[in-house]
């Protein structure tokens, strides 16, 4: 007879190991499995559920290029940089593995293309062949090398081959090489040394190509595809950067460093053997401090400006000057133009020039607007500079700047695959994001107002539902009086009736009372009740003994101490309860702030971040704000929960809520 399969595997595991066996089928080994397995399951279920928090938590504390990065970053990092020279132009670190396994840092010193050649010497034979019969060029790796390849398919048999030029005698053809028999010939060269060759003639099978002759004596011809590296150097060179006019660029030559070739310009005013390489060319904003602005910068008219311009530089930066004529006859001065309008300008005197400062158009995002009668400027609220932030407006007009180096100061360089290049960075948990929306505004009001505002908001409802839930709620568990219940059953029908509906008469009655623009629709109707809060206050307080009311009666209590003073101290649960529902609702409250509200100086939290995400989302160089906002908008919910859980547990239980 054969054995059953659970006493099989029982005696496996007998035999395998019998203290183990014993120990799961004990009472005390079942209950520890079965417990484990509970907490693993419901630990799984946590996790699930409060992901998305995590990750709002986590992107407030990342900077904004590793909020969006794929796969997810779950431990903030800095990407580190150095400063070119005295500006505030900070360059990049990477990665690059030596030969010896180990990381080393580098900076981007410029992007070389480069180019797939063949040399013209190994070819000795081509071949006329109709387009129809060739495949498009696809990159294929030839000896380690892309190539632009195309299937050739002739006589049902395919064969790689490489296209060098059409065929003069029928423009519907293409002479081809076959790959197999020129895949030595193949290199890379950079795309501008290939340009710069001289272009060298060469005959075969009947048809002249242009190919060039190289410095090192090959006949080649670009055949593509083209390929992008970058060339990296050591971060040394950042130390000597300083930055000039793009226009004070002179001609590009070329010279040999390291293992790649580097673009070198002379500069006008520099001596003459003297040459630069260009780090960066890039945009860059002229600035100054809002609060120099406020107290130096003034709007004038075109009549008391003179017609003659000037285009002197202050720290590196053009800017227009004229003469300002004051309208008192003073003495005339020389002004700079920060803001021109069509007939007014704002302008400052050139001795606050100094004040001046300029960031690359990078590092700006998105600002905001400040009028002055018919002249606007632009603001960044939150730009960070020499490590405070510091409110700096736009002025005057973009300029176009190099970052530059001399190139004796260049020792090494080589060509780098930029997949071959990490981001050099190291754990750190980044608060520039809070520090920056606190200091964002929208219009005139700056951040923290708006929690002030929802704040204010959520005070009157808690204190307009404590009073009047708990007037109402005990009129309905103590008082008796006829047709009680039936007023119940209506009250409790008024929590199916969908908030919508009411949405637009509640509107009239408040546009009538000439309250619309202002707070007080956000807390005015809870001071006549909640239907859900009534329910509850009204359930708990019919758990209370009905005796302890006679006996305060007794000794001379009316309804209103009996509440007071014995109703209330044990209410202390339900009354939590229903200040946090209340606060949670109010809080989190968007519709009727949208509705009701106008005024941004009004605005909630949640409208707010509503309007921030609106004006900044589509530059993801705000997301550290807007995720940093968002976790500021969710503390205090979090941390009323956390003082009052024990409060808030206790109103939920089934005690609160039977008769």
């Amino acid at each position: 007879m054969s054995e059953h399969p659970d006493t099989r595997r029982k005696s496996l595991l007998s035999r395998i190991n019998p203290r183990w066996n014993e120990y799961l089928t004990s009472r005390s080994g079942s209950s520890v499995v079965a417990k484990t397995s509970s907490y693993v399951v419901l630990t799984f279920m946590a996790l699930f559920m409060i992901l998305p928090l995590l990750w709002l938590i986590n992107g407030s504390f990342q900077p904004a290029w590793q909020i969006n990065s794929n796969p997810v970053v779950w431990i903030p990092r800095e990407w580190l940089t150095v400063t070119a020279g005295d500006t505030v132009r900070q360059l990049l670190l990477w990665n690059i593995k030596g030969n010896d396994g180990k990381d080393t840092q580098v900076v981007q010193m410029g992007v070389r293309r480069y180019t797939a050649t063949i040399d013209l010497s190994k070819v000795t034979n081509m071949q006329s062949v109709n387009r129809t019969e060739l495949s498009d060029a696809q990159p294929e790796m030839v000896n380690g090398l892309l190539v632009n390849v195309r299937q050739w398919n002739i006589n049902g048999q395919v064969r790689d081959v490489v296209a060098l030029a059409k065929d003069p005698k029928n423009e519907n053809n293409l002479m081809v090489v076959d790959v197999a028999e020129v895949s030595s010939a193949f290199a890379s060269f950079p795309l501008d040394l290939v340009n710069r060759s001289k272009v060298s003639p060469a005959t075969i099978s009947g048809i002249k190509l242009n190919g060039r002759s190289m410095a090192d004596g090959r006949q080649v011809l670009a055949l593509g595809p083209e390929s992008e590296l970058w060339i990296a150097g050591s971060p040394e060179v950042a130390k000597q950067a300083t930055i000039i006019q793009s226009e004070r660029l002179g001609e590009k030559e070329f010279m040999d460093v390291g293992q790649t070739q580097l673009a070198v310009y002379k500069i006008a005013d520099k001596p003459e053997e003297q040459r630069f390489v260009v780090l960066a060319q890039e945009n860059w904003q002229p600035l100054m401090e809002q609060s120099v602005l406020d107290e130096k910068a003034f709007v004038t008219t075109d009549a008391q400006l003179s017609s003659e311009r000037n285009r002197p530089q202050f720290n590196g930066i053009y800017m227009t000057t004229r003469k300002y004529s004051p309208p008192d006859g003073g003495a005339e001065y020389d002004v700079a133009i920060l803001t021109p309008g069509s007939t007014e300008y704002l302008v400052i005197p050139v001795t606050e020039m100094d004040k001046l400062y300029s960031a690359p158009i990078s590092d700006l995002i998105e600002p905001g607007s400040v009028n002055l009668g018919t002249l606007t400027y632009r603001l960044q609220n939150d730009y960070e500079r020499n490590g405070s932030i510091t409110p700096s407006a736009f002025v005057g007009e973009i300029q176009d700047l190099a970052l530059i180096v001399p190139a004796e100061t260049v020792k090494d360089a080589q060509d780098v695959n930029p997949e071959q290049l990490s981001r050099a960075t190291r754990i750190h948990f980044n608060v520039s994001g809070y520090l920056r929306v606190l200091s964002l505004k929208l219009g005139a009001t700056p951040f923290y107002m708006f929690f002030v505002n929802s704040g204010f908001v959520v005070l009157m409802n808690m204190l307009g539902h404590l009073i009047s839930c708990t007037l109402v709620a005990y009129g309905f568990a103590r008082f008796r009086a006829p047709g009680k219940n039936l007023l119940f059953l209506v009250l409790l029908g008024t929590m199916m009736i969908p908030g919508t509906i009411v949405t637009l008469p509640t509107y009239l009655i408040f546009r009538d009372m000439g309250l619309l623009g202002t707070m007080v629709p956000l807390w005015l109707r809870s001071f006549f009740g909640n239907a859900f809060l009534i329910f509850v206050m009204r359930q708990f307080f019919m758990s209370l003994p009905y005796d302890l009311d006679e006996a305060a009666t007794l000794d001379g209590a009316n309804r209103f101490q009996v509440l007071w003073y014995i109703i209330l101290p044990l209410s202390k649960s339900a009354l939590a309860m229903a200040g946090i529902f209340t606060f949670w609702w109010h809080w989190n409250s968007f519709l009727d702030p949208l509705i009701y509200i106008s005024d941004q100086k009004y605005y909630t939290v949640t409208l707010a971040m509503n309007a921030f995400n609106q004006q900044y989302s589509r530059s993801a160089g705000y997301y550290d704000r807007i995720l940093a906002g968002s976790v500021l908008s969710l503390l205090p919910m979090v941390i009323l929960f956390i003082i009052a859980q024990r409060y808030f547990i206790e109103g939920i239980q089934m005690q609160g809520l039977k008769q």
